[in-house]
């Protein structure tokens, strides 16, 4: 189920746009300001949403370790923003008008998805096949912009870590609901499965909507807007 979804999942036009050693790497990366929502949603999904401290389901204690670090990866978000030249000084309503502009609702619509399905899912199972699905798009998403991110290392010296081989490699050792057996190995009801699938759809789905949405907006603006105007992209 995950590996075929991954595998038309690898495909998008923005993933090989990530990897298209032709473009310069800084270009390839002009899409990153438009992550901000999810990179900083994704520290409350895992922190406020999938972590439950007070439960002793044995399942529950794995989510809980794994959340703890997966919610910690908005710093290097904030650190790569630096290293990339594009935390630049702008008006907070001029920070929010970009954020929640019309560029950038299809990230806020993968971000709301993802905290609405964990937080309504009460059973367990059917929660770590949304976690399962989750890591497996965002593994392919990694791989793609770890590229990028040697590529950026290599030519320009500029070493970032949300988009790099380190955050592949942190995400490779601790635990993974995203292997194929795992799910294989967790016995659901029928009932279950068939929502399962509903589930691990609409997880692919949004975030293929998403990616979209990066892909566009690299389409339309280069990277040097980014450094020459601190109000680049606002909706006008």
């Amino acid at each position: 189920m995950l590996n075929t979804k991954k595998k038309k999942f690898s495909q998008l036009p923005f993933f090989q746009f990530l990897t298209n050693s032709k473009i310069d790497p800084e270009q390839r990366l002009v899409w990153f300001p438009c992550l901000a929502h999810f990179a900083m949603s994704f520290k409350d999904l895992n922190h406020d949403i999938l972590q439950d401290e007070l439960s002793d389901h044995p399942l529950q204690k794995i989510i809980n370790q794994q959340s703890l670090e997966d919610g910690s990866h908005w710093k290097w978000y904030l650190r790569d923003l630096d290293t990339l030249g594009i935390d630049q000084v702008m008006r907070f309503s001029d920070f929010l008008k970009f954020v929640w502009s019309e560029k950038t609702i299809k990230t806020r619509r993968l971000s709301n998805n993802l905290v609405a399905m964990c937080r309504y899912e009460t059973d367990i199972l059917l929660k770590i096949v949304i976690i399962a699905a989750i890591e497996a798009t965002g593994s392919t998403a990694q791989r793609a912009m770890a590229q990028v991110g040697d590529e950026l290392q290599a030519v320009k010296n500029k070493r970032c870590f949300y988009i790099s081989q380190h955050h592949v490699n942190v995400e490779n050792a601790h635990f993974q609901f995203a292997n194929e057996n795992c799910l294989l190995n967790i016995e659901l009801s029928a009932e279950q499965k068939t929502k399962a699938l509903v589930l691990v759809d609409y997880v692919f789905d949004s975030f293929t909507e998403c990616m979209d949405g990066l892909m566009q907006y690299a389409n339309q603006h280069k990277f040097k807007e980014l450094v020459a105007k601190p109000k680049y992209a606002l909706p006008r």
